[in-house]
């Protein structure tokens, strides 16, 4: 009998999806609003190539996305795939680097796997479904649990640089709703957060918007 997992929409154009099937898994795909991959009610991945998640980790797509998906999933996991042995080629400074590793790993319940390839990805997957199966846990696929408005609102404000879900409560507290805090001027963000990350707000808020190929995406690896 085929064990299905969901995988997101996004993910078809990969060639994961197809080593899954060979080792005995059923992929179906949904449109996600987080995650890559389900497995259970309680287990999802978000999975990254090495440079996708060096770029993330430094602008902070990253902490959002990873905090999205533990506040749906108890058991969400980072699975990133690629030679790691590149990453200080990727970046100015390793010390930030293992900064940003060390943030995400106290901050966060998540738990970071580091595959070298696609291959392999597709077997730890294959694996970790075989032993939800095997130790008897509760692996029935679910739909996404809902937020309360007040999750939601702090979801909005800890996506902000340098914010986190304490700061978001403490902006939403001082300005009463999230249109506030946005288009709450610097200086009074400042007395809140401090001007360091109130200026960094107020860059990412007000600059203009710049689209970029999928060419200029992936060539922009050194951060």
């Amino acid at each position: 009998m085929l064990t299905s997992i969901i995988a997101d929409n996004r993910e078809a154009a990969s060639t994961l999806p197809s080593l899954l099937k060979e080792l005995g898994l059923d992929v179906k795909f949904e449109q996600l609003a987080v995650g890559d991959y389900v497995l259970s009610d309680e287990v999802a991945i978000e999975r990254k190539t090495i440079n996708d998640f060096i770029s993330s980790l430094f602008d902070g797509r990253l902490f959002r996305q990873i905090n999205d998906l533990s506040n749906v999933y108890k058991q969400p996991i980072l699975l990133v795939e690629g030679d790691i042995t590149i990453i200080p080629s990727l970046v100015n400074n390793v010390k930030v680097y293992y900064g940003a590793i060390a943030s995400l790993t106290i901050n966060f319940p998540v738990k970071l796997i580091f595959v070298p390839s696609l291959n392999e990805s597709a077997i730890f997957i294959e694996r970790l479904v075989y032993n939800l199966h095997k130790e008897g846990r509760p692996h029935n696929i679910v739909k996404e649990k809902g937020q309360s408005l007040k999750e939601q609102q702090i979801n909005i404000i800890a996506s902000l640089p340098g914010i986190g879900e304490k700061l978001a409560e403490r902006l939403l507290t001082r300005f009463g709703t999230p249109i506030k805090v946005l288009n709450a001027p610097q200086t009074s963000l400042a007395e809140v957060i401090g001007s360091a990350k109130a200026r960094k707000v107020k860059y990412v808020l007000e600059s203009e918007f710049e689209k970029h190929s999928e060419t200029e995406k992936g060539q922009s690896t050194l951060i």
